[in-house]
């Protein structure tokens, strides 16, 4: 059972968070909050103590206390945690490597976990975050296109003071965040726009369901075909999501989408590398030659894009560039300042895995 002035204080946080409070409005003041919950002027401090920790009011001797949004007080080390959807796989060691780069230069302790695109997982880590003490936090959102039965851990994040940083995705449902995101829809239609250019007009597509950015990603590929007057084909459409994205392509479904695109298509959008080498392998069973057959284009340049044969068009994560902005933007934040989200835009890597059509 919490104490009462952590309980006085939690309530307080959630009038602040919740806007029954806002920066420069007084608080009740000792004796008011005292009638208020029944409690000591002793406690009524004790919970105030915490506000004033969490950055959330000011004392003005003589005047009172005032929510005033500012630096959570901290010792000299400042503590940052990073939670990601994975750690050692694919781009994400290239992504925090750019955090770490700026954080350590900064006399900063990072923690670093991963959700494996669980929300249980999220559920559990930010939790454990809301009873350690830290000063921020970055983090990669779990199924962002999906509703996240996690917001309210998010919302006691800023309750507390918490600022946070949300790369590569975003919740629509919270209220003035900061994210770090590449700019999906404008890859989207890049990647087609690319095939285009190289005589392709018959294009297929393999995208995510359940995190933003393969929805942002289909709509600028259903946007490029439709300015060039082509054809959107369902048919020619695959989604997978987190829980069969390994062996979706050898199943039933990605079997018959498979025999419809060796028909019907000319080239493909590929989610990312990792689609795009799935799809290379289950083409290369069915005989099906890249790029004589069929050209790919794919999204991220992972470190398998440039080894592989043939070697994937790709677009390129700014990986690196990406995790420093989302770790300078927090510093920021936790010294009180105010930030804006960042879009990152794509470049195109163009190698042999696209043919020109005659």
């Amino acid at each position: 059972m919490k104490p009462k002035y952590q309980v006085v204080a939690d309530t307080l946080r959630h009038e602040i968070a919740s806007g029954v409070y806002r920066d420069g409005d007084a608080l009740l003041t000792e004796l008011e909050l005292k009638d208020k919950y029944g409690i000591s002027r002793q406690t009524v401090r004790q919970a105030i103590a915490l506000l004033e920790d969490d950055g959330l009011v000011m004392r003005r001797r003589g005047s009172g206390t005032y929510v005033m949004h500012g630096p959570r007080k901290r010792s000299g080390v400042i503590n940052v945690g990073v939670i990601t959807t994975y750690i050692t796989d694919y781009i994400f060691p290239s992504i925090v490597r750019g955090i770490e780069s700026v954080l350590s230069n900064e006399n900063c302790v990072m923690n670093l976990s991963a959700t494996y695109n669980r929300t249980d997982r999220e559920s559990a880590l930010l939790s454990r975050v809301l009873e350690t003490p830290i000063d921020g936090l970055i983090i990669e959102g779990t199924k962002t296109a999906l509703p996240n039965p996690n917001i309210a851990l998010y919302e006691q994040l800023h309750a507390h003071n918490i600022p946070f940083v949300l790369i590569n995705g975003y919740y629509p449902q919270l209220q003035n965040h900061v994210y770090v995101v590449t700019d999906d829809e404008d890859g989207g239609r890049l990647a087609v726009n690319t095939l285009i250019a190289y005589g392709h007009q018959r294009i297929a597509g393999i995208f995510k369901s359940d995190d933003m950015q393969g929805h942002l990603r289909y709509q600028g590929y259903a946007a490029a075909l439709q300015t060039a007057g082509l054809t959107t084909n369902d048919e020619n459409i695959c989604w997978f999501t987190t829980e069969n994205k390994q062996h979706f392509l050898s199943e039933e479904t990605g079997i018959a989408f498979l025999q419809r695109i060796k028909q019907n298509a000319d080239a493909i959008v590929c989610y990312n590398d990792d689609i795009a080498l799935q799809l290379m392998a289950q083409l290369a069973k069915m005989n099906i030659s890249i790029p004589d057959d069929l050209s790919i284009i794919s999204f991220d340049n992972s470190a398998f894009a440039s080894i592989c044969h043939p070697t994937l068009s790709t677009l390129s994560h700014p990986k690196d560039l990406f995790g420093r902005t989302a770790a300078q933007k927090l510093l920021r934040m936790i010294a009180g300042e105010h930030e804006a989200s960042a879009v990152l835009p794509w470049e195109l890597v163009e190698r042999e895995s696209i043919r020109t059509l005659k």
